[in-house]
């Protein structure tokens, strides 16, 4: 149901401008007709008038409006689209097992560089030959 929500906001943002603007159209015809309707008659042509006025007005910002608050919806969908991406692009790249940043070792920690010392156990450099402790060959 959540997979892909990225596409699905965006999709539901183009419904929404869609059905806007034409819902905007429609109510803008029928304050039209109600204009033509109130203009012939005579003791409301002023009325009829000013909707026709309104119907045409109303048609045009309400789409206009429609389709301009679209677009906070649709970018929205957008930054979950790509933060879904940047996700999946990073989760297939790192190694399985790895939570973080490297951490420095404690010290004294044996690190797989370094040699240990069979005689006397103290963890020497990876490229010693001899035990900087004992003197015994690594």
């Amino acid at each position: 149901m959540f997979s892909n929500i990225g596409n699905k906001i965006r999709v539901l943002a183009k419904v929404i401008c869609i059905i806007g603007i034409v819902c905007s159209a429609i109510a803008g015809v029928v304050v039209m007709i109600i204009g033509f309707v109130m203009l012939g008659k005579r003791q409301t042509s002023g009325t009829g008038v000013l909707l026709i006025f309104l119907g045409i007005f109303y048609a045009g910002l309400g789409a206009l409006f429609s389709w301009i608050g679209s677009f906070v919806l649709y970018g929205f969908g957008q930054l979950v689209h790509s933060v879904q991406n940047l996700e999946s692009r990073i989760c297939d790249s790192v190694p399985d097992g790895y939570y973080g940043a490297p951490v420095a070792p404690a010290p004294g920690a044996y690190m797989p560089e370094e040699k240990v010392c069979p005689s006397c156990g103290s963890v020497n450099s990876a490229n010693s030959k001899f035990c900087e402790k004992c003197g015994q060959t690594l």
